[in-house]
């Protein structure tokens, strides 16, 4: 599927210019469609619900596949941050915690929760100004050190860390690696088969195309210390729903929690979209338009904030004295973010064009504004 076949699954582009997926994403027709035959079932009373309830589990068989792993080693969860806290509790005894200190919330919180009830060490990595978040990370592993939790892309500056490289220094002290890839998977990785992370987790909601509440973690299902944050009849093996004695699963379903009927029949649906993007050419092509954004508000003076490798996220600060409106983007068509400290943060998914990067340079400048008006 070419990008202008792909945009086509998306009617809202009809209208906007979306720039915003780092938030996320509009809804794509394929999905849409297989949620409204569901409501109207819903509504008729035609609906089997037995069927929804393995949507879950089918939707994880059709990651499997999509991301080139075992299903046994993937479990569906609602969020980001019950994928972290499952991962975190795993942490031998004694050993610390590394996150950088400008962690995503839904990762850096389940950190310091379970470190101040656990009386678990967490070393909480200020950045170096003018240093990579990788480096700043690597500094901080040592011996000591029994878990780092990372994002592959931060949106707060659109870095993209090399994993490869703090997988490398936390291996060789005889720690793990828990990777977020909300941000990455489903435009920049589709391939997790030789991933560098001991617990990768992805919230669907955002480039992967999902309703909100589907969530997968993938690890080695034979980690011992790796247990249910919620156990229900759906962590069991077998699933029953009434009386004991319960058995977890052997597989990462162990780690499932009880699912959102109507997100999973979405997810479903997103995961066919997604088989369809070509990998190598989709990456290029998202990595293209951000390139060329950057260079293109460069000239306009502003600064990138990205210390690291290149992404598909772009984030520019205005020249002093400047400021752009995200309502002024909005009346000429453009949808994007503006963040707390005043920078435009922009994201290239595969249906996006060079268009788009020339309507969103001529909005920024003409909604250029003086900081004091």
């Amino acid at each position: 599927m070419t990008p202008q076949e792909f945009r086509t699954q998306f009617p809202a582009l009809e209208k906007w210019v979306w720039l915003d997926t780092p938030g996320a994403p509009p809804g794509a027709l394929p999905v849409i469609e297989r949620l409204e035959h569901s409501l109207g079932e819903w509504l008729s009373g035609a609906f089997d619900w037995t069927e929804w309830d393995t949507a879950a589990d089918t939707a994880r068989f059709a990651f499997a596949q999509y991301t080139h792993v075992d299903p046994s080693s993937v479990a569906t969860l609602s969020s980001l941050a019950e994928a972290a806290a499952t991962t975190i509790r795993s942490v031998e005894p004694g050993k610390t915690i590394v996150v950088a200190e400008d962690e995503f919330r839904s990762v850096l919180f389940p950190a310091l929760n379970h470190a101040a009830a656990h009386s678990i060490s967490i070393d909480v990595v200020a950045r170096t100004p003018g240093q990579s978040r990788t480096d700043s990370l690597v500094d901080a592993i040592d011996g000591s050190t029994g878990l780092v939790l990372v994002s592959e892309v931060l949106t707060n500056d659109g870095e993209r860390v090399d994993l490869n490289k703090i997988c490398d220094a936390a291996h060789s002290n005889g720690a793990r690696v828990f990777a977020n890839l909300t941000q990455t998977l489903g435009v920049l990785v589709s391939d997790l088969s030789q991933h560098p992370a001991d617990f990768i987790a992805a919230h669907g909601y955002k480039w992967m195309l999902c309703p909100r509440g589907t969530t997968w973690l993938v690890a080695d299902p034979t980690l011992e210390e790796l247990g249910p944050l919620t156990p229900s009849w759906k962590t069991a093996s077998p699933q029953r729903y009434f009386g004991g004695p319960y058995t977890e699963s052997p597989t990462l379903s162990r780690c499932n929690s009880s699912p959102a009927w109507l997100s999973w029949i979405g997810a479903c649906s997103a995961l066919d979209l997604l088989r369809k993007i070509p990998e190598r050419s989709g990456i290029h092509h998202c990595l293209e338009l951000a390139a060329a954004f950057e260079n293109s508000v460069q000239n306009l003076d502003f600064s990138i904030l990205n210390r690291g490798a290149p992404s598909h996220i772009v984030v520019a600060v205005p020249p002093p004295g400047r400021t752009v409106s995200v309502a002024a983007l909005r009346d000429r068509g453009v949808r994007a973010t503006v963040t707390e400290n005043s920078a435009v943060r922009v994201g290239f998914h595969y249906f996006n064009s060079a268009a788009d990067v020339d309507a969103s340079i001529d909005a920024i400048t003409d909604s250029l504004t003086s900081s004091k008006e």
